[in-house]
């Protein structure tokens, strides 16, 4: 054998039921190629392939995840924003109401509200 090829040499002992199994299910996978050696080449060749390519996913799927999680941060602090530049801007109407007890005045916001203030009508606009 010259220095471009390389050999390995594998033992089963059939008295150990892993070895066994496994020799079996390599026999019964080379019925169809033309040696036990040709078809053990091609199980670790599509076994290392097959590693490749999830470890290729695996780290598609994390760059995907960071680049989603940017952007929602991104969307979020365009919101934020947004909505801190309306409230800035415009007037909401606030209720005041005295106590008998302080004679202070408190300054509470409506419960409910049907539609935007005038200052805040194109908060959405802007997120957008």
């Amino acid at each position: 054998m010259d220095g471009k090829q390389k050999s390995i040499f594998i033992r089963f002992n059939m008295d150990n039921r892993a070895d066994k199994e496994l020799y079996l299910k390599l026999s019964e996978g080379a019925d169809d190629s033309a040696s036990l050696t040709a078809y053990v080449k091609k199980v670790l060749e599509e076994y290392f392939s097959l590693n490749i390519k999830i470890a290729d996913r695996q780290e598609f799927h994390n760059q995907m995840l960071v680049a989603v999680r940017e952007e929602v941060q991104v969307q979020g602090m365009k919101l934020v924003g947004a909505l801190l530049a309306g409230i800035g801007s415009g007037n909401i109407p606030v209720q005041q109401l005295s106590t008998v007890q302080n004679e202070q005045r408190e300054t509470i916001l409506p419960e409910a509200c049907e539609e935007l203030p005038d200052g805040l009508s194109g908060v959405l606009d802007l997120i957008s």
